[in-house]
């Protein structure tokens, strides 16, 4: 594969995972736009395990923190963390064959894009943001966890509707970020190692195991860079520039599936 399309995908899986912007909808959509061959199961494997890395190695502080406290937190963490979890190890192969893979997939991708900006925009604009992360209750929690197993649906984001239901629940927008990406590596862990296993038995593999490597190191380091930026940015700033950036690109798919089909 051209080591440009590895970049370019690598720096998009890191950019739009941790950005409420929905990794699965811009994976999706730019072979379908621009017209290049799926890269296969162990590149995803190899971008999720990048993704996992850059949650676990900057979090880790946090985490080691949390366990040697006994902090309920990490409890409230591990129980949020089981419907995404549940929904996705059951439900893995109906949404990438009705979903990920159907004709339709794009136009999912397109209404999920703008309808979840929507519910992020209302609840940002008006949601009394006061409590931080320490604040929050295990029902809390739960609420967050149940909303991230909405981020099976391509279009939504994982970040974008844990960081909204955060907001919702009164957290202010650092610490909804925040509380989103903890929440974010149990799984994002488990998911990565439970597709590592495609890169042993991907019958077809598009790239070498030096670009598989080049990719996982490419997506931890620039997710580190979005993780630190995101939080920073939420602390003087509210949601809007990501709302409008997904209903643009959620109406620009809608019109190019209805041109397309």
């Amino acid at each position: 594969m051209n080591p440009l399309i590895i970049i370019i995908l690598s720096v998009t899986q890191a950019v739009t995972e941790f950005l409420p912007i929905s990794s699965s909808a811009h994976l999706l959509l730019l072979p379908w736009v621009f017209g290049f061959e799926n890269p296969g199961l162990a590149f995803d494997a190899a971008l999720h395990i990048g993704t996992a890395l850059a949650l676990l190695v900057f979090f880790a502080k946090d985490f080691w923190k949390l366990i040697v406290n006994r902090d309920r937190l990490l409890l409230y963490i591990l129980a949020a963390s089981v419907p995404a979890a549940f929904f996705g190890f059951f439900g893995d192969k109906f949404i990438e064959e009705y979903l990920h893979l159907s004709f339709y997939a794009p136009l999912v991708v397109g209404i999920g894009m703008v309808f979840f900006s929507i519910i992020l925009y209302l609840i940002d604009r008006y949601a009394a943001l006061k409590l931080e992360v320490k604040d929050i209750t295990l029902k809390q929690s739960l609420v967050v966890g149940f909303a991230q197993a909405l981020a099976l649906i391509p279009g939504t984001s994982r970040s974008g509707v844990t960081i909204t239901a955060g907001l919702w629940l009164g957290l202010k927008r650092e610490d909804a970020a925040r509380f989103s990406f903890l929440l974010a590596t149990p799984i994002s862990l488990g998911a990565g190692l439970y597709k590592a296993y495609d890169i042993f038995t991907d019958p077809s593999p598009a790239i070498s195991n030096i670009g598989l490597v080049f990719a996982i190191m490419l997506t931890f380091v620039v997710g580190l860079v979005v993780i630190k930026w995101m939080l920073s940015y939420l602390k003087k700033h509210s949601m809007l520039i990501f709302v409008i950036y997904r209903i643009i690109v959620g109406l620009g798919i809608i019109s190019l599936w209805l041109i397309k089909r």
